[in-house]
């Protein structure tokens, strides 16, 4: 037990800190008979999460709210890091946003009297579409959930895939549609990251030995993923806010995961893939798709009610919008059809210099 001077120095604060976290109720220290506050290794380690919180400017409100969820601990850091993921990405979003409104608005500025710093200046109308557009895209990134439930399915995820599903036969060719999936992740190769890790049957199985992150925004896939796969290391995230470096990966794969991103958050899928890619990256994206509406159309005109609920239920992608999203981000994209349902697209990033042991 530690008196409140030694939980302070050992936590680099003034006592009076711990006193305002105790007025808070972020805290309830132990007294002992005299009244003295006394802290516990667990009061001490509570407070370096709650300081964390705090340096990365979170309210004492939203601190209570997460620290006085009744969740196992695995759990409860799984929910603070996905906080603190998502809190990043909207913090480094801005950062870029205001970055390129100053910029933009230094170069409109040159040429006036003053410079710019007159009380009056307006603001230029293309930073003002750049902050909206930041704003739109964080709204998104914001409205994004699980309409799925991945989290209950997780245990039993692996025997649904053996056992097949009513409706639409998505898994009619799974160990294809993985295998194939892997021999494009193993030709770039380097340092790869799964998106939609599910159980691990493509990261830990199919690309074991590679260095490789598998990403899930499900936390029980995740725990059947590690238990399976020992080894493969794993990390919460969602197609949107993936934590990983800008430029950190050599090859992001995905399979069976895409559909769950509607129309516009598969684009914005897309620019955060290529955002954690190398300049020679590679996106390979394995899932449900149709070469085009066209083909959607005619597909459902000829399936059973069982099929076009399914048909219904899941976002489709469609291959000539994907590869015109990787073209346009500066991709070379091609495709291969497995199945009628399954597609497996690949974008290789174009110009960039890629050498042995990058």
């Amino acid at each position: 037990m530690l008196k409140i001077n030694e939980a302070a120095k050992m936590l680099h604060v003034n006592p009076n800190a711990l006193r305002f976290y105790e007025k808070k109720g972020v805290l309830a220290p132990h007294r002992d008979e005299n009244g003295y506050r006394m802290y516990t290794m667990d009061d001490v380690a509570r407070i370096q999460i709650v300081l964390l919180y705090r340096r990365m400017g979170f309210s004492i409100e939203m601190i209570l709210k997460l620290l006085g969820q009744e969740e196992s601990p695995v759990n409860l850091f799984f929910q603070q890091y996905d906080i603190l993921n998502r809190h990043v990405h909207s913090m480094s979003l801005i950062r870029d946003s205001l970055a390129g409104c100053i910029d933009g608005m230094l170069g409109e500025i040159n040429g006036t009297e003053d410079g710019g710093s007159g009380s009056n200046a307006a603001i230029p109308a293309s930073a003002m579409e750049e902050l909206e557009k930041t704003g739109a895209l964080l709204a998104g990134m914001a409205e994004w959930e699980d309409r799925w439930d991945f989290d209950s399915s997780a245990v039993h995820y692996d025997e649904m895939v053996r056992r097949g599903v009513n409706g639409l036969a998505f898994y009619e060719n799974y160990e294809t549609v993985l295998n194939e999936t892997a021999r494009l992740a193993r030709e770039h190769g380097g340092i790869m990251a799964e998106i939609g890790v599910g159980t691990g049957e493509l990261a830990g199985r199919r690309l074991s030995g590679c260095e490789i992150t598998g990403i899930d925004q499900s936390v029980n896939m995740l725990k059947v993923t590690k238990k399976k796969f020992p080894k493969l290391k794993v990390k919460l995230g969602t197609f949107l806010q993936l934590p990983m470096d800008s430029g950190s990966v050599d090859t992001v794969v995905s399979s069976y995961a895409f559909h769950h991103c509607n129309e516009e958050e598969k684009i914005l899928a897309v620019k955060e893939m290529a955002r954690i890619l190398k300049p020679a990256g590679r996106i390979v994206i394995a899932d449900l798709m149709f070469a085009d509406e066209e083909a959607r159309k005619i597909f459902a005109e000829n399936c059973s009610d069982a099929e076009r609920e399914d048909l219904e239920d899941e976002y489709f992608a469609y291959v000539d919008r994907l590869e015109g999203v990787l073209e346009t981000l500066g991709f070379d994209a091609r495709h291969v059809q497995v199945d009628p349902l399954i597609w497996i697209v690949t974008g290789d990033r174009r110009g960039g210099d890629r050498r042995a042991g990058d």
